[in-house]
């Protein structure tokens, strides 16, 4: 049973790891037109200093804001801290469902010795082990109370290496290139695009 519960899981967890969202899909064009007019935007704003100063101050304070919403069948609670135009850290919270093989298989299990159980299967695929050894990159897999599949993956885009993560598999189609290139608002506006909203501060 054990066995079989470590198989069904994994190809589930793998499963999560390959539908990663593309965010260059819904990444809006940035034209040489739209960067020549941002130059020209803040060419005219410098000539201010007060806007400057306002501007200077802006630039260096750190902002985190998070998204949720269903992305093709997995909720996600996504977190992008930046300062001024430079994303530093995405961190995203996926929630999905185990496939009912599992489920059943599961029954007489808790959440804590079925998180150890993916744990512990998740080591053989070679993909992940790379994937998770990577510097700025955390990846892990838990499940909750509910009995939901939560994976966890935090990118560091100060520390990571973009090529070596785009050359795993796990990450494939994942667009980190994109996202390291592109301004914070870009991305927080392609999230949306994606089909998620920015979540109310309480």
């Amino acid at each position: 049973m054990k066995k079989f519960f470590i198989l069904v899981i994994s190809a589930s967890v793998l499963l999560t790891g390959c539908v990663l969202p593309s965010f260059s899909k819904h990444r809006p064009r940035h034209s040489s037109e739209s960067a020549a007019s941002s130059r020209r935007t803040k060419s005219s704003s410098s000539s201010s200093s007060s806007k400057s100063s306002s501007s200077s101050s802006e630039s260096t304070e750190i902002v985190s804001k998070t998204l949720v919403g269903d992305i093709e069948g997995i909720h996600h609670r996504d977190t992008i801290t930046y300062q001024g135009k430079k994303i530093l850290n995405l961190r995203m919270e996926l929630l999905t469902s185990l496939p009912e093989e599992a489920s059943a298989a599961s029954a007489t299990l808790t959440p804590e010795e079925m998180t150890t159980i993916i744990r512990e299967g998740m080591q053989s695929d070679s993909n992940y082990v790379a994937a998770k050894s990577l510097e700025g990159v955390n990846i892990d897999y838990s499940v909750t109370a509910e009995k939901k599949l939560q994976t966890l993956i935090e990118i560091d885009l100060q520390k990571v290496n973009v090529e070596e993560v785009e050359k795993n598999s796990f990450f494939q189609g994942f667009g980190l290139k994109d996202i390291k290139d592109i301004t914070p608002e870009m991305f927080i506006l392609s999230l949306k695009l994606n089909g998620l909203k920015e979540e109310v501060q309480s």
